[in-house]
């Protein structure tokens, strides 16, 4: 553990330090930018500019790229769906549930189309009260959208359509054909309004700034004037969109007779300006040919006053920000190092307890900043602390269940899980025989190498009880193999007792071993203040009965693995089980196949018997 220094009083607060270092140097900085800031060159000022005009506009083509991300990626859901064949396009009630949950997520999409290759389908939509609507066998009001549907058929990629007028409103649509096992079985769609789409460029618009997308050079696709009703009464199946003269803004009617302006280094941007130099607009925008045929042109439009103003605050703020930026980052260069160093080897030290690495950590040195200081001595307190928590919580299940992604995966749920028991033959007598320091050293170096075979399948390991061992497999990763990995590890601890060969008092350990298949609750159980990750259910209760029925079946081998039926059932061909008939077990009316696990099959081995397992089963 650091040790503080023993002169306190040369320890020193890190904010008095900054404060002196960075504010006087920011005062110094200040008074000479200040001084300078009137010579700026011109050339500083246009770069200035052009950098904030490619932002706005790289940002306003992220933005809009993002608020359509949603099409493509309902339409590769559903045809991803329908590949693997988890979507069934026969079961209409099937269908439009996953298309209306489709639509949830994605307020901006106003429906799905899909239609089968029978010609038949079903359409889901947003009602104009908010809800879900749904039409089954939709009858295409536009002879050209419906070309388009039956066109997706010859397309392997998901194809951006023209704007299509459907429902009183205008949409930007997107499709792909549906395919199963290689078979075109249908095609879906679905489109983004150009309400939806204008109302978000809207949000866009500050500072005297109007953000617009057009449709080629000569209609328009968002437009803030878009959300006036006056207006959208004039979209029709015939006039999909309005067009620049008609949307009411006068800065985008004379775009195409606006005069371009060129100026070196901005040769990215299309710039023109309308009216005069001083009381005009500039507008600045970019194209893009990411959705369709026909490149969308994607920009502004200011007032020219407004950018002037903001060259003025450029030059006056700007410049004189960043030359005191970088002339109080040079000169506080030292100091940033003594602070940083302590701090990496925090994050360093961090980074470990993440990977539950407590033994590879190395306290932390001691420093004159106190907060630093502080620092240091409570986090190797810190360490110590966590070191005796690891040694009795599971790290390794705490690690997975870090790594487990999706939901509350410590939430109880019923799940089907492999469970298992392993208890050493005769231990009570044995350990009355031994000296309680012995008998904890035999145990741990016993529990050790049982842990060790659980980890290496992917098993979770519950609980120790007494001198048995309960595990389960399952969970929380979902495991499909969970009843074969089950068996590999009981094979795995009878091969790993074999080699160690224990003998205590002149006896060789001995183990048995049950495995029992089932559903179970899984889940963190207990109270506030203390909490298990494990199991609980009948198959816990059948998988201890099966255990204890193990003293009848013990013969000359050191370990004796009986699994229930279940077991053999799920764990598949590449195991030797040899039938030991059905027995009752303590708090079941019904009887329970019991077989032996006597090994692993060959590669070409199928035993005869496990066919016939599922009959004996409980």
């Amino acid at each position: 553990m650091a040790v503080r220094l023993a002169r306190n009083d040369m320890r020193f607060r890190i904010t008095i330090i900054l404060m002196i270092a960075l504010g006087g140097l920011t005062a110094v900085a200040t008074g000479t930018v200040l001084v300078i800031s009137a010579s700026a060159s011109i050339k500083n000022t246009l770069e200035l500019t052009r950098q904030r005009a490619e932002l706005t506009i790289s940002a306003l083509e992220r933005a809009v790229a993002d608020h359509l991300q949603p099409g493509p990626d309902l339409i590769a859901g559903i045809s991803s769906r329908v590949a693997d064949g988890s979507l069934d396009l026969t079961d209409n009630r099937r269908l439009t549930d996953v298309l209306g949950g489709s639509l949830a997520p994605a307020p901006q999409l106003g429906g799905i189309v899909l239609w089968r290759k029978n010609d038949s389908g079903v359409s889901v939509y947003r009602t104009e009260t908010g809800g879900i609507g749904v039409t089954e066998n939709p009858e295409a009001d536009v002879p050209q959208f419906s070309a388009f549907m039956s066109g997706l058929a010859t397309s392997k990629d998901m194809v951006w359509a023209p704007p299509y007028h459907l429902n009183n409103e205008t949409y930007i649509t997107i499709g792909s054909r549906l395919a199963n096992k290689g078979e075109v079985v249908g095609s879906v769609a679905t489109g983004i309004s150009l309400e939806a789409l204008s109302r978000f460029v809207s949000k866009l618009n500050q500072n005297g700034l109007t953000a617009f997308v057009l449709y080629g050079d000569d209609h328009v696709l968002a437009h803030p004037a878009m959300l006036d009703e006056s207006r959208e009464k004039l979209l029709s199946a015939e006039r999909p969109m309005l067009s620049v003269t008609e949307i009411g803004d006068p800065v985008l009617a004379g775009f195409s007779q606006a005069e371009k302006v060129k100026l070196r280094g901005w040769e990215d941007l299309d710039i023109r300006e309308t009216g005069q130099r001083e009381s005009g607009d500039l507008i600045l925008s970019r194209t893009s040919n990411a959705y369709g045929a026909v490149p969308w042109r994607i920009g502004i439009h200011v007032p020219v006053e407004a950018v002037s103003e903001q060259i003025r605050r450029l030059i006056g703020s700007i410049a004189i920000s960043i030359g005191m930026l970088v002339v109080s980052l040079a000169a506080a260069l030292l100091l940033a190092r003594r602070i940083a160093r302590p701090m990496r080897a925090v994050a360093s030290a961090a980074g470990k307890i993440e990977r539950l690495e407590l033994d590879t950590i190395r306290p932390l040195r001691g420093s004159m900043i106190r907060e630093i200081d502080d620092q240091a001595v409570s986090f190797n307190r810190m360490i110590q602390g966590l070191k005796w928590f690891q040694a009795y919580v599971p790290h390794q299940l705490v690690r997975r269940l870090m790594t487990v992604t999706g939901g509350p995966v410590t939430d109880a749920r019923e799940a089907e899980l492999t469970v298992m028991f392993a208890d050493i033959v005769g231990f009570t007598p044995l350990s009355e025989s031994l000296p309680p320091a012995r008998v904890a050293a035999l145990l741990n170096d016993h529990f050790e190498m049982l842990g060790a075979c659980i980890e290496a399948e992917d098993g979770t390991l519950d609980k120790y009880i007494g001198d048995a061992v309960m595990a389960f497999w399952g969970a929380p990763e979902p495991i499909q193999d969970h009843a074969a990995r089950a068996c590999r590890t009981a094979l795995a601890m009878a091969s790993a007792l074999a080699a160690r060969e224990h003998e205590v008092q002149g006896e060789k350990f001995r183990l048995k071993i049950a495995l029992h298949t089932g559903p179970l609750i899984v889940g963190n159980i207990g109270g506030r203040t203390r909490m298990n990750y494990t199991v609980i259910g009948d198959t816990v209760n059948v998988c201890a009965r099966i255990e204890a029925l193990a003293s009848d079946y013990i013969g000359d081998e050191a370990v004796t693995i009986l699994v229930s039926g279940d077991v053999v059932q799920a764990a598949g061909a590449g195991f030797r089980f040899e039938p030991l008939g059905d027995v009752t077990v303590k708090g079941r009316e019904q009887s329970v196949a019991i077989w032996r696990l006597v090994g692993e099959a060959g590669p070409a081995a199928v035993h005869a018997e496990t066919a016939k397992a599922g009959s004996g089963t409980a």
